[in-house]
């Protein structure tokens, strides 16, 4: 989908004094995933709280299965999602080949 895009702050992003719009299928999964339930007033039911399996044992299935429901409800083709928990804290999650890290 082509859309305004935000830059790793979210925040506009703005290049020769205008707005940027490219590919935003990224950003929105993301949003998608990095999102709470209630955060998105029009639709409730939106969001994976990804950030809340930072510190809990199992991150694995059940984010994977959350993130896989809410994308398909987006209307969004997942070939391949995987959620790993790595040494250093984060929780790397890869989306169709895209790398969403969070954490520190």
């Amino acid at each position: 989908m082509t859309d305004i895009l935000t830059d790793p702050g979210n925040d506009l992003l703005i290049t020769t004094g205008d707005f940027t719009i490219g590919d935003s299928t990224l950003q929105e999964v993301q949003s998608i995933v990095m999102s709470y339930p209630g955060w998105w007033k029009e639709f409730p039911l939106v969001g994976c709280a990804a950030p809340n399996y930072l510190n809990s044992p199992g991150t694995g299935q059940k984010l994977s299965n959350t993130i896989n429901q809410q994308l398909k409800l987006d209307g969004k083709t997942v070939t391949s999602l995987s959620a790993s928990k790595n040494t250093n804290g984060t929780l790397t999650i890869n989306v169709n080949g895209q790398n969403i890290v969070i954490g520190s």
